[in-house]
Protein backbone atom coordinates (compact mmCIF):
# COMPACT_ATOMS: atom_id res chain seq x y z
CA UNK A 1 0.00 0.00 0.00
CA UNK A 2 1.53 3.71 -0.99
CA UNK A 3 1.87 5.93 1.80
CA UNK A 4 0.26 9.14 0.80
CA UNK A 5 2.35 12.24 0.49
CA UNK A 6 1.64 14.94 3.39
CA UNK A 7 1.56 18.39 1.12
CA UNK A 8 2.30 21.50 1.82
CA UNK A 9 1.12 24.96 0.65
CA UNK A 10 3.55 27.83 0.05
CA UNK A 11 2.32 31.46 -0.58
CA UNK A 12 4.77 33.62 -2.18
CA UNK A 13 4.97 37.53 -1.94
CA UNK A 14 7.45 39.88 -2.99
CA UNK A 15 8.00 43.34 -3.27
CA UNK A 16 5.72 44.59 -0.70
CA UNK A 17 7.38 47.39 0.24
CA UNK A 18 5.30 48.35 3.68
CA UNK A 19 5.20 52.30 4.00
CA UNK A 20 4.21 54.27 7.18
CA UNK A 21 0.80 54.64 5.49
CA UNK A 22 0.31 50.70 5.14
CA UNK A 23 -1.86 50.22 7.91
CA UNK A 24 -4.55 47.91 7.34
CA UNK A 25 -3.83 47.82 3.67
CA UNK A 26 -2.02 44.52 3.65
CA UNK A 27 -4.01 42.37 6.59
CA UNK A 28 -6.93 41.21 4.24
CA UNK A 29 -4.27 39.99 2.07
CA UNK A 30 -2.40 38.30 4.55
CA UNK A 31 -5.46 36.89 5.83
CA UNK A 32 -6.68 35.00 2.67
CA UNK A 33 -3.22 33.77 1.76
CA UNK A 34 -3.11 32.12 6.11
CA UNK A 35 -6.38 30.32 5.59
CA UNK A 36 -5.50 29.02 2.68
CA UNK A 37 -1.75 28.22 2.47
CA UNK A 38 1.08 26.41 5.14
CA UNK A 39 3.99 28.51 4.74
CA UNK A 40 4.21 32.27 3.70
CA UNK A 41 7.31 33.16 2.10
CA UNK A 42 8.26 37.27 2.02
CA UNK A 43 10.20 37.45 -0.76
CA UNK A 44 12.36 40.97 -0.47
CA UNK A 45 11.28 44.57 -0.41
CA UNK A 46 9.39 43.77 2.66
CA UNK A 47 9.57 47.74 3.26
CA UNK A 48 10.02 51.15 1.43
CA UNK A 49 13.01 52.77 2.91
CA UNK A 50 14.47 50.07 5.49
CA UNK A 51 12.91 51.82 8.53
CA UNK A 52 12.00 50.33 11.50
CA UNK A 53 8.77 52.03 11.72
CA UNK A 54 7.93 50.56 8.38
CA UNK A 55 8.98 46.80 10.02
CA UNK A 56 6.67 47.87 12.55
CA UNK A 57 3.53 48.26 10.39
CA UNK A 58 4.41 45.66 8.89
CA UNK A 59 4.29 43.46 12.11
CA UNK A 60 0.96 44.96 12.40
CA UNK A 61 -0.38 43.68 9.32
CA UNK A 62 0.85 40.28 9.56
CA UNK A 63 -0.44 39.77 13.29
CA UNK A 64 -3.18 37.47 12.26
CA UNK A 65 -1.19 35.11 10.46
CA UNK A 66 -0.79 32.08 12.72
CA UNK A 67 1.19 30.11 10.25
CA UNK A 68 5.35 30.35 9.88
CA UNK A 69 6.11 33.35 7.65
CA UNK A 70 9.89 32.87 6.17
CA UNK A 71 11.33 36.06 4.68
CA UNK A 72 14.68 37.56 2.98
CA UNK A 73 15.15 41.11 2.62
CA UNK A 74 15.46 42.90 -0.28
CA UNK A 75 17.79 46.15 -1.03
CA UNK A 76 15.10 48.59 -0.02
CA UNK A 77 15.40 46.78 3.31
CA UNK A 78 19.23 47.76 3.43
CA UNK A 79 18.35 51.32 2.24
CA UNK A 80 18.31 53.07 5.67
CA UNK A 81 21.21 51.56 7.20
CA UNK A 82 18.71 50.31 9.90
CA UNK A 83 18.30 46.38 8.57
CA UNK A 84 19.12 45.38 11.80
CA UNK A 85 16.70 46.75 13.99
CA UNK A 86 14.38 46.16 10.87
CA UNK A 87 15.39 42.52 11.12
CA UNK A 88 15.13 42.41 15.07
CA UNK A 89 11.52 44.19 15.28
CA UNK A 90 10.21 41.04 12.66
CA UNK A 91 12.02 38.38 14.82
CA UNK A 92 10.71 39.43 17.83
CA UNK A 93 7.37 39.52 16.44
CA UNK A 94 7.32 36.35 14.31
CA UNK A 95 8.35 34.91 17.95
CA UNK A 96 5.18 36.76 19.72
CA UNK A 97 2.82 35.12 16.95
CA UNK A 98 3.93 31.91 18.33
Amino acid sequence: MAIPKEKVRLAAVADIHCTKTSRRRLQPLFEEIAGSADVLLLCGDLTDFGLPEEAQILCKELAPVKIPVLAVFGNHDFQSGKQEEVRQILTDAGGARR
